[in-house]
């Protein structure tokens, strides 16, 4: 056999282990072979993809810059590189890779990709949506095409361009009847009137003709909310059912993890806690709004982002990324002393900022709107002085069942896809409120669903004063946002 055969044998044999997710094997592999085939950019690559696949950012960006210094211009390995900064929230190192490759190759498909994802993850709608139809019109095949176009959907869907997706959803649909993703994305904005609507109907045809469950799951969520919108219950919570109980399969979500972790946040608080920590006052102040998921935390931001002097950063993972990496992989509760956490707490700020240069805001007032960062309420109290947190509520049946007839793309919602656990769920969360507001009672404002949409004026000035904002009238017309909302309640806030 000779070496390029050979070359061709391994790679097609390393592809099928990455394809499976074997990522030590094709580590241990590549390695080997890059000892004898130092110049084979396709082995780098490899080596990088299964580097990341672990989470091993940082030396997947080596791998790569080896392979550069073989081949300055290859556009993968530029586009792979831009990848992986995006991936740890480097967006401007992300944004000149992807500038890069595409400088090269202008109809570089996987960059216009990767750049339009960034730039919708910057809040940058318009010009991502122009990006992801490029892609689309670059496209080489009909799976690239649809894939392209469903992204462009999703981009105008969030900035409210409801007209403009639903005619992207009909074409994806003309390429794939069966992408029910796009069935799902149509019945987001679509009120069904009766049961010979056509989109439905069309629906529960494909029922027959899909054996995917993954690809029924999306189907199910879709006939699910038609038949909630024409009052059959019956039918309606049949479907939400069975969609559950397909996405309770794909989620290896366990409540006894949640229990175990609030239980450690209030050991911390707990024990003799000193608010007497050394922490400097950042000069961007962060509105924190946190509650249960479909609490009206997306409304709220979309509130106060309305206001002229706040940028609208939506649902930041930098907190979460941080306590992640503090609780579970290196259990800082064993060594927990005043010193340590005072040392992690400015170690928190540091790294919220630094993420956060990334989306390049000018504004000094920001929202974060991730709702499960009550968790981390202690934390924010003492690592962000000057931080505002928003705490929503809201009658527990309706966000329990909000929660539950909705798909969620964040793999942080886990308990959302069982009745059984959204119910404990939701008593973690109100124990966990409960004691932060034993704790910190004038550091958190608590807002109530109800009351803010009864008596809307009211509240929103009481949330704009609560803020120490001036008043802006912008902030009484939330509708009129033009900054993206990409949750289950895109609809119900347009």
């Amino acid at each position: 056999m000779n070496t390029i055969e050979y070359l061709k044998k391994q790679i097609s044999i390393l592809l099928n282990l990455y394809n499976t997710n074997k990522y030590d094997s094709v580590i241990s592999k590549t390695k080997v072979l890059l000892k004898k085939y130092n110049n084979q950019i396709i082995l780098y690559n490899l080596l990088s993809l299964s580097l990341s696949g672990k989470g091993d950012y940082l030396e997947a960006i080596k791998v790569l810059d080896k392979a550069l210094k073989i081949e300055s211009n290859n556009i993968y390995v530029i586009n792979n590189l831009g990848l992986l900064y995006f991936k740890l929230n480097d967006y401007s190192k992300a944004e000149i890779y992807f500038d890069r490759a595409l400088t090269i190759n202008p109809n570089f498909y996987d960059a216009l990709i990767n750049y339009g994802n960034l730039l919708l993850n910057k809040n940058k709608n318009k010009k991502a949506i122009d990006i992801y139809l490029k892609a689309a019109d670059c496209s080489q095949n009909n799976l690239s095409k649809e894939n392209a176009l469903m992204l462009a959907g999703n981009a105008m869907q969030q900035a409210g361009e409801f007209d403009k997706a639903y005619k992207i959803y009909r074409e994806v649909l003309k390429i794939n009847k069966h992408n029910t993703n796009a069935d799902k994305a149509i019945s987001v904005a679509h009120k069904y009137k009766n049961h010979n609507d056509n989109h439905l109907i069309s629906m529960e045809k494909k029922i027959k003709e899909i054996d995917n469950q993954n690809i029924l799951k999306s189907l199910y969520f879709a006939i699910g909310k038609a038949y909630e919108d024409l009052n059959d219950i019956d039918k309606s919570f049949k479907y939400i059912v069975m969609a559950n109980d397909i996405e309770k399969k794909n989620t290896n979500y366990n409540i006894n993890d949640d229990i175990k972790l609030f239980n450690k946040i209030k050991k911390i608080f707990s024990n003799n806690f000193s608010q007497d920590f050394k922490i400097k006052i950042p000069e961007k102040k962060i509105i924190f709004i946190v509650g249960m998921p479909r609490s009206g935390t997306t409304l709220v931001e979309q509130i106060i982002s309305s206001h002229k002097e706040v940028y609208g950063a939506g649902e930041l993972p930098y907190l979460s990324q941080f306590f992640k990496k503090k609780f579970i992989e290196e259990d800082f509760l064993s060594k927990n002393k005043n010193p340590i956490f005072e040392e992690v707490l400015n170690e928190c700020q540091n790294d919220y900022f630094k993420k956060l240069q990334s989306l390049n805001v000018d504004e000094k007032i920001i929202v974060d709107k991730a709702p499960l960062n009550f968790r981390w309420i202690g934390f924010i109290v003492n690592a962000f002085p000057n931080a505002k947190i928003i705490n929503c509520s809201r009658e527990p049946m309706a966000i329990c069942w909000s929660n539950y007839k909705n798909s969620f793309s964040s793999k942080s919602i886990g308990f959302s896809y069982d009745l059984d656990n959204l119910g404990n769920y939701y008593n973690l969360y109100s124990e966990l409120i409960l004691f932060w507001k034993n704790l910190f009672s004038k550091k958190i404002f608590n807002l109530d669903y109800q009351d803010l949409i009864s008596d809307k004026n009211r509240q929103i000035k009481k949330i704009v004063e609560y803020c120490e904002l001036s008043w802006d009238e912008n902030c009484l017309f939330p509708e009129k946002n033009k900054k993206s909302v990409s949750t289950a309640s895109i609809s119900q806030v347009r």
